[in-house]
């Protein structure tokens, strides 16, 4: 199973993701003990992971947090430095590494070409 987010400028912006059905569902699976059931309103835990560079990994980190009023939300170290707004990020888990975080280029919509 993979996690699925579409980045925005704002999310770049302010380095923070709201944790989409994808996400939450990921964590809860691979990380039974600590996913975002386990987090209290207002706290964070912080999770192994790897940016998947293609030909090797580079450490990172990703943060689970919950808000006061219980919004959940994540930020992935290094992000803005990897990523621009419409990419594609995707989160894997492996028992190995942890968190396995690979980045996408967004693809831009070509039109139909006449001949």
């Amino acid at each position: 199973m993979k996690a699925t987010i579409t980045i925005t400028q704002r999310m770049l912006n302010k380095s923070i993701i709201d944790a989409n059905k994808s996400v939450v569902e990921l964590f809860s699976r691979n990380l039974a003990h600590r996913g975002y059931v386990n987090i209290d309103n207002g706290a964070k835990q912080v999770v192994r992971a790897v940016y998947d560079d293609g030909s090797g990994y580079t450490e990172t980190e990703i943060r689970l947090y919950r808000r006061p009023r219980g919004d959940k939300l994540l930020s992935i170290k290094g992000l803005s430095k990897r990523a621009t707004a419409g990419d594609v990020v995707t989160i894997e888990y492996d028992d190995k590494i942890g968190a396995v975080v690979r980045v996408a280029a967004a693809v831009e919509e070509i039109g139909e070409v006449i001949e």
